[in-house]
C-alpha cells in the first residue's frame, strides 16, 4: 500500500499498462482504487482498450469495465487487501520520476481513443458503448475471433440502445453467417467490411452463400431463413447505419461546427431518399432486398419463389430474442409489405427459365400473392381453358409497354402496371402463368417474361412464326386422336383471346399473347395442321360443314388451304409414285376432299397433276448435273412438256408408248401448267374455258407426237416415225384459218422425210415385191407429202427442197437398176452363168414311164433351171427398168427366144417350148405393170405437189 501511494503519476501510468499488458485485471483494479486522482475511468478504458491482449477472456474484465463506468471503483471497499498484496511495483521503482514522466507521455501520446468510426460521438456520447465498440473491432481485427465478441457485449446490451443496435445489426449476421448457416464456406468475415457496404452490397454479401448453394433441395427454406435471421437484423440497423455511413461531406468536416455536419448530414439523407432508384416514397435498404429477388430469380426462380413461399417480408425477422414486437413504425411496415407483393410479381416476370418446374413454381408463387392480399386462389394448371379466368381488355395491363418496362429494376417502379399489387395485376399475371403453361402443353416452353414480351412486344410476324413452330411440332410427332386436336384448337383460340369477347363473332383480333394474328389466319394454319395430321374427319366436321362465325373462314378460304397444303406435300415429294411419301399424302387429301368440292377447278387442276406426275414416276428421268427429277420440278418448270423430251432421250424405247406420253402432256395441260391463261407472271392463274383448254391439249398432243417421232429418228426406227406421222398427224385438223402454225407436227414430218436409215432391217408389212430402197424412198415421200400439208406457206421450200433430193434420188436408183438389169442381161446371155452349158450336147433323159401326162411336166435340164432363176432374180431385183427396157419390140423378144431354142439341145425343144413362150408373155405383162406402177407413183406425187401449189391437172387443162 504504501509502495502504491508513494510512486509519482508517470510511474503509476507505467505500472498500470504493465498489468494491463500482462492481463493483470486484480492489479488494475488495485491502482484504480488506490491512485483514482491518476487513473480516471476514461484513461482506464484507454488503457485496457490499447494494451489488454485481445485473445484474454473478456469474462475476466467485463466486470471491471462495468464498473470503471459506473465508477465504482472510487470507492475503497470495491478493492480488498488481497487485491493490494497483488500489486508489484518492482517493474518501475527503479526509474527515476523525470524518466518515468518522460516515458509515460510518450506512451500516452500513442493510447487508443474510445470512440471509433462507426460509433461517432455526435451520435452516442455513452463511454461504455465507445469502448466495447472499439474493443470489439480491436478483437476482430487483431485475431478474427468473432465468439469472443459476444462474452463482450452481451453484459451491457440493456445499458445502450446504440449499443443494442450496432450489436443485433453487425454482430449477429456475422456470427449466424460464419458459424451457424454457412459454416463450411470459411469465407473472411469483417465487421469493417459490412458496416462500410451500402445496401445493395449488403444485402448481395448475406445472401450471396445461399445463393451460390441454393441448388439443393432446401434451397428456398435456407434464403427464406437468411432473409429471416441475416438480413432481417442487418435491416435493423438501416437508420443507424446510414448516420454514421461516410459521407461526401465528411472530408470538409475540419471547418464545420459539430450542429453544421448533422444538419448537413440530414439533408444528404432526405437527398438520397429522393434521388433512390425505386421511386418516391422508399429509401429503405429492404428495396434492395427486393432489387436482389428480382434480379436473381432471373435463373433462379425456383429458389427465390420457395423463399417467398417460406417468408412473410420485413416484419418476419429474427433479432435472436435481443428485441422483441415491431421494429419498424407501421406505416412504413404497410409501405414494405406492399413492396415485399411487388417484389413477388417481378420475381415471376424476371424469370428467365421455361421448364415446367419454372412455372409451376410461378403458380404456387401466384398462391402464395393471393394469401399476401387476400385474394382468390387461381384455380389448378390443369383446368380446362374454357373455365379460365378473364379480365377487361381495358385495364392497363393490356396497353403496349416498351422493352425497358421488363427490366428488373424496372418492374419494382411503384406504379408499374404490371407489378403494383392489385385484383387487376393478380389476374394478368394468372392469364401470363397459365399461357406460359398452355404453351408447353402445346409443344413451345416460354417463360413468363417471354409470353408477357410476345403479348406487348412483339407483332405479327413474330406470333405468327409461334403460331407455325407450334403446329408443325405437333402435326410431325406423335400421332394425335381428333379429341386430342380438338383440345389444342381450343387451347390456341384461347391463346388468341383470352376467353374475351368470345361472343364477337366479327372480332379479327385478339387479346392474347397471339392476338396480333387475325383470326382467319390462325384458323387456316390449324386446318394446315390438320391436313399435315391427316386428321380429315375433323376438317370436315369442323371447317367444312361448319358456319363462318364457328372458324371464320370462307369456303374459298378452305379450298385454299386444302389445295396449298396438297400442293406443299407434293413439292416436298422426292418419288413422283402417289402410293408413297408426300406424293401419298397429296392424293389422301384430294381424293378424300374431292367431293366436298364438286365444281372446283382447282381440285380438277391438282388431280390431272397428280395424275401426270405418277405417270412419269415409271420412267428414269435426270435433270442436269445429275439431280434426279423430283415432282417439284413440273411446277417450277417454264415448259413443263419438255420433260417428256428428256424422257424421251434417257428412255430408250420410250417412244413407244406414245398414248401414255400423251394423256401426261394432256394431264399437265389440264394441271394449269401449259399455256396458262395469265402470261404477264403477274397475279393468279385464270382458269381457260373449255374450248382454249381443248386447243391446248390438243397442241400438246401434236407436240408430243413431234417428240416421238424425233425419239424414234434418233434411235434409227423409222418404221415407227412413219407410223405416227401417217397415223397420227392429222393434217384435217389444221386449217388456214388457225393463227398459229403447227411447228411441231411439219418439222417432225419433214425429219421424218429427211431421215436416211443406217440399218437393213424393215418392217415386214413392207411389200415384197418391192425393193426396201424404193419402198423407204416412197415412205419419204409420202411423209414430205404430209409436211407440204402442214408447213405453213414460209417453209414450203425448205420442204420442197428437200422433195426435189428425194425424187432425184429415186430417178438416180431407177437408172442405176436399169444398168445393173442390161449388164446382168448381157452378163446371161455370154453363158457364162452357173448352168448354161453353151454348144454342149447333153445325153437325153429317158423317158419315165409313170408320172409325165403332157410335155410341161418333162423334167427339165440344169440349163432350165438356171434360166428360171435367173429370170426370177430379174424380176426382183430390177424392177424398176425404164423406158428403155418398155422399149424392147416384141419381135427381139421373139428373136431371142429363136436363137435360145436353137441352142438348146434337141431333146429339150419340144418340152420347153410352151414354157418359152408363157415367159415371154410374162415377162411382157411385167414390164408394163413395172410402166404402171411407175407412172402412178410419179403421177400422184406430181398431182400433190400441184395441189399444193395450186396448179389444176394435166387432164383439166386438156379439156379447156
Amino acid at each position: 500500500m504504501e509502495s502504491i501511494s508513494e510512486l509519482s503519476a508517470g510511474h503509476i501510468f507505467l505500472l498500470t499498462i504493465h498489468y494491463a499488458s500482462e492481463s493483470k485485471i486484480e492489479a488494475l483494479r488495485a491502482l484504480a482504487a488506490e491512485r483514482i486522482h491518476d487513473l480516471n475511468a476514461d484513461l482506464l478504458l484507454r488503457i485496457v482498450l490499447s494494451y489488454l491482449p485481445e485473445s484474454a477472456d473478456p469474462t475476466i474484465y467485463t466486470k471491471l469495465v462495468g464498473e470503471l463506468t459506473r465508477g465504482l471503483y472510487a470507492e475503497r471497499a470495491w478493492v480488498n487487501e488481497q487485491q493490494f498484496a497483488s500489486v508489484d511495483t518492482s517493474s518501475v521503482k527503479e526509474l527515476s520520476v523525470a524518466k518515468a514522466a518522460k516515458r509515460a507521455k510518450r506512451v500516452a501520446a500513442n493510447l487508443l481513443q474510445l470512440e471509433h468510426p462507426s460509433c461517432p460521438s455526435r451520435l452516442c456520447n455513452d463511454t461504455l458503448t465507445q469502448f466495447l465498440i472499439h474493443r470489439a473491432h480491436r478483437i476482430d481485427t487483431q485475431i478474427g475471433v468473432l465468439t469472443l465478441i459476444p462474452q463482450l457485449i452481451d453484459p451491457f446490451l440493456e445499458r445502450s440502445e446504440y449499443l443494442q443496435k450496432w450489436y443485433i445489426s453487425t454482430v449477429l449476421p456475422l456470427l449466424r453467417l460464419g458459424y451457424e448457416y454457412h459454416p463450411t464456406d470459411h469465407v473472411p468475415l469483417s465487421l469493417d467490411k459490412i458496416e462500410l457496404v451500402d445496401g445493395e452490397q449488403g444485402v448481395s454479401f448475406l445472401l450471396s452463400r445461399v445463393a451460390d448453394n441454393g441448388e439443393t433441395d432446401s434451397g428456398g427454406t435456407a434464403l427464406a431463413r437468411d432473409f429471416r435471421g441475416l438480413v432481417g437484423p442487418w435491416m435493423y440497423g438501416y437508420d443507424q447505419r446510414k448516420m454514421t455511413r461516410p459521407k461526401p461531406t465528411a472530408r470538409r468536416r475540419g471547418t464545420m461546427t459539430q450542429e453544421l455536419a448533422l444538419e448537413t448530414d440530414r439533408k444528404v439523407a432526405e437527398q438520397s431518399d429522393r434521388d433512390h432508384p425505386q421511386g418516391p416514397g422508399t429509401g429503405h435498404d429492404w428495396d434492395y432486398a427486393f432489387k436482389w429477388m428480382a434480379r436473381t430469380s432471373a435463373q433462379k426462380f425456383p429458389l427465390v419463389a420457395e423463399a417467398i413461399d417460406d417468408w412473410d417480408g420485413p416484419s418476419d425477422v429474427d433479432l435472436g430474442g435481443y428485441h422483441e414486437g415491431p421494429y419498424l413504425p407501421e406505416e412504413l411496415q404497410q409501405q414494405l409489405h406492399h413492396r415485399f407483393v411487388q417484389a413477388a410479381f417481378a420475381a415471376a416476370y424476371t424469370a428467365e427459365t421455361d421448364s415446367r418446374e419454372t412455372v409451376s413454381r410461378a403458380h404456387g408463387l401466384l398462391v402464395r400473392i393471393a394469401h399476401l392480399m387476400d385474394y382468390i386462389p387461381p384455380p389448378d394448371l390443369a383446368t380446362s381453358v374454357g373455365q379460365l379466368p378473364h379480365i377487361n381488355d381495358d385495364s392497363p395491363g393490356f396497353k403496349d409497354l416498351a422493352q425497358s418496362h421488363m427490366n428488373a429494376e424496372t418492374l419494382l417502379r411503384h406504379g408499374h402496371p404490371l407489378t403494383v399489387p392489385s385484383l387487376q395485376t393478380y389476374a394478368f399475371l394468372q392469364l401470363l402463368i397459365f399461357s406460359a403453361y398452355t404453351f408447353a402443353d402445346i409443344g413451345l416452353k416460354m417463360a413468363i417474361v417471354d409470353v408477357a414480351r410476345l403479348r406487348f412486344q412483339h407483332g405479327f410476324d413474330e406470333q405468327y412464326s409461334n403460331i407455325q413452330k407450334i403446329l408443325h411440332t405437333l402435326s410431325t410427332g406423335v400421332k394425335k386422336d381428333e379429341q386430342q386436336w380438338i383440345t389444342i384448337r381450343h387451347k390456341l383460340i384461347w391463346l388468341w383471346n383470352w376467353n374475351m369477347d368470345n361472343d364477337d363473332t366479327v372480332a379479327q383480333f385478339g387479346s392474347g399473347p397471339l392476338g396480333r394474328v387475325d383470326r382467319a389466319t390462325l384458323e387456316k394454319e390449324i386446318l394446315k395442321a390438320l391436313l399435315n395430321a391427316a386428321c380429315y374427319p375433323l376438317v370436315i366436321s369442323t371447317y367444312v360443314r361448319q358456319d363462318y362465325e364457328y372458324h371464320r373462314l370462307s369456303t374459298d378460304d378452305v379450298e385454299e388451304v386444302i389445295i396449298a397444303v396438297a400442293m406443299n406435300h407434293y413439292d416436298n415429294a422426292s418419288n413422283g409414285n402417289r402410293t408413297r411419301g408426300g406424293m401419298r399424302k397429296a392424293s389422301d387429301i384430294i381424293s378424300t376432299l374431292r367431293k366436298y368440292f364438286p365444281g372446283s377447278e382447282a381440285f380438277r387442276r391438282c388431280e390431272a397433276l397428280l395424275a401426270a406426275t405418277h405417270a412419269l414416276s415409271f420412267y428414269s428421268l435426270t435433270l442436269q448435273h445429275g439431280v434426279p427429277f423430283l415432282p417439284v420440278n413440273i411446277r417450277v418448270s417454264s415448259d413443263p412438256i419438255s420433260l417428256i423430251e428428256k424422257l424421251l432421250s434417257q428412255n430408250p424405247h420410250s417412244y413407244t408408248n406414245l398414248d401414255d406420253l400423251i394423256t401426261i402432256s394432256q394431264n399437265l395441260v389440264s394441271a394449269g401448267l401449259v399455256n396458262a391463261t395469265n402470261t404477264n407472271g403477274s397475279g393468279p392463274t385464270i382458269s381457260p374455258s373449255a374450248k382454249i383448254l381443248q386447243t391446248q391439249k390438243h397442241t400438246a398432243e401434236r407436240r408430243v407426237i413431234g417428240l416421238a417421232i424425233e425419239a424414234a429418228l434418233n434411235e434409227d426406227d423409222f418404221e415407227t416415225a412413219y407410223s405416227y406421222v401417217v397415223n397420227k398427224l392429222d393434217t384435217t385438223r389444221t386449217s388456214p384459218s388457225q393463227t398459229t402454225t403447227d411447228d411441231i407436227s411439219w418439222r417432225a414430218a419433214l425429219a421424218a422425210g429427211r431421215h436416211k436409215s443406217s440399218s437393213s432391217t424393215y418392217s415386214a408389212s413392207t411389200n415384197l415385191a418391192t425393193p426396201p430402197i424404193l419402198r423407204r424412198l416412197e415412205q419419204r415421200m409420202e411423209l414430205l407429202s404430209q409436211a407440204l400439208l402442214l408447213a405453213p406457206p414460209s417453209a414450203l421450200p425448205e420442204v420442197l427442197n428437200v422433195w426435189r433430193k428425194c425424187e432425184e434420188e429415186m430417178l438416180a436408183l431407177a437408172a442405176r437398176e436399169l444398168a445393173e438389169e442390161e449388164s446382168f442381161n448381157d452378163y446371161a446371155d455370154k453363158g457364162v452363168l452357173p448352168g448354161s452349158f453353151v454348144n454342149s450336147t447333153l445325153p437325153v433323159q429317158e423317158r419315165r414311164e409313170v408320172g409325165r401326162g403332157s410335155k410341161e411336166e418333162a423334167p427339165m435340164g440344169l440349163f432350165d433351171v438356171a434360166r428360171g432363176a435367173a429370170a426370177a432374180f430379174s424380176k426382183s431385183a430390177f424392177p424398176l427398168r425404164g423406158a428403155a427396157a418398155a422399149a424392147a419390140s416384141s419381135e427381139g423378144d421373139a428373136a431371142n427366144v429363136k436363137v435360145r431354142e436353137r441352142e438348146r439341145p434337141v431333146s429339150m425343144t419340144g418340152s420347153d417350148a410352151g414354157s418359152v413362150g408363157s415367159d415371154g408373155l410374162k415377162e411382157g405383162e411385167r414390164v408394163r405393170k413395172r410402166d404402171v406402177i411407175a407412172s402412178t407413183v410419179t403421177g400422184g406425187l406430181a398431182s400433190g405437189i400441184g395441189w399444193v401449189l395450186g396448179a389444176k391437172p394435166v387432164d383439166q387443162q386438156g379439156a379447156r
